[in-house]
């Protein structure tokens, strides 16, 4: 069943905006019409991989679409795991930052299976570095998870998604929107960065995810995301 309280949430969108999530959900829609599909929305720190999750997530509602939500943030390893590397370690963020076999143990696999498997959106407070308790979800016969986070094409996660929807945004965004959110510094090539920005780097080097997703969007602005690849369907 879909949620109304989502619907509410379409009324605040640029004409922009709803042009572009109504035409990726229902683009999605048509290619997998039916069953439980995983959706992954990536790209790198502050290209506004959440929000744009959630807007998506209020498109499917809108098309009838029962759609849930997870975050790859809230499947973070142990701080001492993720720093067994190095605090500054780009290999170290890239390999060791995310637990992607529990992830998949938990959320992917029992949601794409179906039926009355429960599976968990959440499972590690970040803040906390602690698991957090279990609670296990149930979901109809046709429904979407939107998942959002970095590296989600990475080979331990490699065909598991029905589409990928890869974002960007001009570096002077990121980097704002990096320091409103986390008091970063604003220069996404300052040193501060360094350990993450080159991991991605190695991450597009290795996977080249662009060229795997299903659309590339500019969301420099939010309020006038462009779609600037898709594939031909």
């Amino acid at each position: 069943m879909v949620d109304s309280s989502l619907l509410m949430q379409a009324a605040s969108w640029t004409p922009e905006q709803k042009a572009l999530y109504t035409t990726l959900a229902e683009q999605l829609v048509r290619r997998n019409p039916r069953g439980r599909r995983l959706v992954a929305i990536e790209g790198r720190d502050g290209v506004g991989k959440t929000r744009f999750a959630d807007a998506l997530q209020v498109a499917f509602a809108r098309a009838g679409v029962e759609a849930f939500r997870a975050s790859a943030d809230d499947f973070h390893r142990p701080q001492a795991f993720r720093y067994r590397q190095g605090r500054d370690s780009p290999k170290g963020y890239y390999e060791d930052a995310f637990d992607t076999e529990l992830l998949d143990r938990v959320l992917l696999h029992p949601f794409r299976m179906g039926g009355s498997t429960g599976f968990m959106t959440r499972a590690f407070d970040l803040h906390a570095d602690r698991a957090v308790e279990m609670e296990w979800e149930t979901a109809g016969p046709d429904a979407v998870l939107i998942v959002d986070g970095v590296f989600l094409q990475r080979p331990s996660l490699a065909g598991k998604w029905h589409a990928v929807i890869f974002l960007e945004a001009d570096d002077r965004v990121r980097g704002e929107r990096m320091r409103a959110r986390d008091g970063a510094h604003p220069d996404v090539q300052h040193a501060s960065h360094r350990r993450y920005r080159e991991a991605h780097d190695l991450y597009e080097r290795t996977v080249r995810p662009r060229g795997k997703a299903l659309a590339i969007v500019d969301n420099s602005d939010w309020r006038w995301p462009k779609q600037v690849f898709a594939d031909s369907c």
